[in-house]
Parts: structure tokens; sequence; C-alpha cells
């Protein structure tokens, strides 16, 4: 009855999407697979901004999912010196990616 649905986890910039990854078939976020998504999101920042990282101006804004907030994944982000907007407890109002991001990725993909 539903098509097969992967994840998409995309981070991005006002100027660009910066790094992003696809998740396997039914696989779901923990703290590890996004430990290890932040460290990859680095070394492309590295590449992509690397005069962010140097003045270490990078300012991460996630939501309140678990593994966002889990002690392992704060530690990794504090551990990087990133500065992590505060995100309000339930807020789907505000959530970036609603509005910016799948339109046109919705238009992009509609007939492939």
């Amino acid at each position: 009855l539903h098509p097969k649905k992967i994840m998409l986890c995309i981070w991005w910039d006002m100027k660009d999407v910066i790094h992003y990854g696809l998740l396997d078939y039914g696989q779901t976020i923990t703290t590890d697979l996004y430990c290890a998504q932040i460290e990859r999101l680095k070394e492309a920042l590295f590449l992509k901004r690397p005069a962010l990282v140097n003045l270490r101006r990078v300012i991460l804004h996630q939501d309140n999912a678990r593994p966002h907030v889990s002690k392992k994944t704060i530690e990794k982000i504090n551990g990087l010196s990133w500065e992590l907007l505060p995100h309000p407890t339930y807020s789907p109002d505000i959530e970036p990616s609603d509005c910016h991001l799948f339109r046109p990725l919705q238009h992009y993909l509609s007939g492939k």
C-alpha cells in the first residue's frame, strides 16, 4: 500500500546544501549514527566553508529529537566548539525544512 521510504538527512546554510546523507531502507536515526553524521558534516564544512570553521562560527539549529539532544550528541557538538541554537519544545511552525526545502524538492523530483 505504501511505497518504500528512506530518510534524507540534510544540512544547509543560506548559500547552499553543505552535506546530505540517505539512510538505508528501514534505518532510523540513532545517537551513534547522528554523531557520525556530524563528523561527516564537519569534514564537509572544512571543504565548503573553511572560514566558518576557522573562526569557530558554526551555529547549528536542530530540532529536539532524542538523538539530537542526547548527552553524547551534545558532547560531540561542544567538542567541536559549535554553538547550538535552542529550539522550543514543540514548534512545528518554525521547522525551516518545511517551506524552504521540501516544496522545491517535491517539484524537482516530480515525474522522476
